[in-house]
């Protein structure tokens, strides 16, 4: 019955298209193609940018250049200067396939894309066309309804809430987070790209920098093939709460070693008394100490385990239900700046085509 099983899924994901769209192609300001018609339920949307740093960000047909909610599709900012290049994923299930969904890049710096007619389109209609939609986006420079502009972080970006910092996890095949520490206030977003191996970014204590904090945040393990292409994203938005004192992450992987006990973490806020010198030497040290992670497996909310023990980790990402992966099952529930479910996303490695910007709040 388990063969059988497997093999109806195997039809199943056999049978979806995939549709890819280049976002900044040729160094324009432009999606391509500009809209897609006859996607149904299970199809998959692959933006992969190209250049500059764009958005797909879901808005509505009459505000084309607004975010249609705090829970709308966003992939957040994504800065093709990064290798591999970002891509960003969308699978349509049976809601969002039943009616066009409109988007827009929320870029605008130096100049306001969505104005520029920087938009995209997945199954317009008759009634309600891309030309008309594009058009709205153009005319709606003059309105008071557009997003305002945003102001450039050290990292080219930032969005309506506030500063984007991007941190590559396993730049260049190192154990490490590049930057690894920045200063950021509520509004901000954390956008941690995995570009190698299989890292994860964990939430720890000061104390206790190698192990999962009680409550904390958890991208779970992010397995990038090697030599890929590739590239996975998860995202945090910070509030005030979380941003009253440092916060402190690691990798949790420990096959073939502990990532941690090299030194792999990251800090934000750090201060004069908590530095981030000594937050990584607590973690080096305590690869001395029984305190510390011990297992491939971070436990907690979205803790995830490798199951491919000869590739440092690099192979799928396993758990339960809780790992947030490279191609997790996107749908309209995406969030740039509100929570996702208690933090859970579901996982769908065999189906590991691109990178997916999952945003959530830290509220604790």
């Amino acid at each position: 019955m388990k063969f059988v099983g497997l093999a109806l899924l195997s039809v199943v994901s056999v049978s979806a298209t995939t549709f890819n769209v280049a976002v900044g192609d040729n160094n324009g300001l432009v999606y391509n193609p500009p809209f897609i018609s006859g996607a149904v339920a299970g199809d998959q949307i692959v933006f992969k940018f190209t250049s500059k740093n764009h958005t797909v960000t879901q808005s509505t047909f009459t505000s084309p250049c607004v975010k249609a909610s705090s829970t709308a599709i966003d992939s957040g900012f994504m800065p093709a200067a990064i290798t591999p290049q970002p891509t960003f994923t969308i699978t349509l299930n049976p809601t969002t396939a039943s009616a066009p969904l409109w988007f827009f890049c929320a870029q605008t710096n130096p100049a306001n894309h969505c104005h520029a007619g920087m938009v995209f389109a997945i199954n317009p209609t008759q009634t309600k066309t891309f030309a008309q939609y594009q058009a709205t986006a153009k005319s709606s420079g003059s309105t008071s309804t557009t997003t305002p502009p945003p102001t450039n972080s050290t990292n080219g970006s930032k969005g309506t809430s506030g500063i984007v910092h991007t941190v590559i996890v396993g730049q260049n095949e190192t154990l490490t987070f590049t930057p690894n520490s920045i200063q950021a206030v509520a509004g901000d977003t954390i956008a941690f790209t995995f570009v190698s191996k299989n890292h994860s970014a964990t939430q720890s204590t000061f104390t206790n920098p190698c192990s999962l904090a009680p409550g904390g945040v958890n991208s779970g393990f992010q397995p990038i093939p090697p030599n890929s292409t590739m590239a996975a994203q998860w995202s945090i938005t910070l509030d005030a709460a979380s941003v009253s004192a440092p916060l402190w992450f690691f990798c949790a992987q420990t096959n073939p070693k502990v990532h941690c006990h090299t030194g792999m973490v990251f800090a934000v806020n750090p201060t004069a008394t908590k530095t981030f010198a000594q937050f990584q030497n607590n973690a080096i040290n305590s690869g001395n100490t029984t305190s510390s992670s011990s297992s491939g497996t971070a436990s907690g909310t979205g803790a995830g385990s490798p199951t491919n023990s000869s590739s440092d980790g690099s192979g799928t990402a396993s758990g339960t239900g809780a790992s947030i992966a490279s191609s997790s099952t996107s749908t309209s529930t995406h969030s740039s700046n509100g929570a996702v479910l208690g933090l859970r996303s579901s996982v769908d490695a065999g189906l590991m085509v691109a990178i997916v910007g999952l945003v959530v709040s830290l509220g604790f």
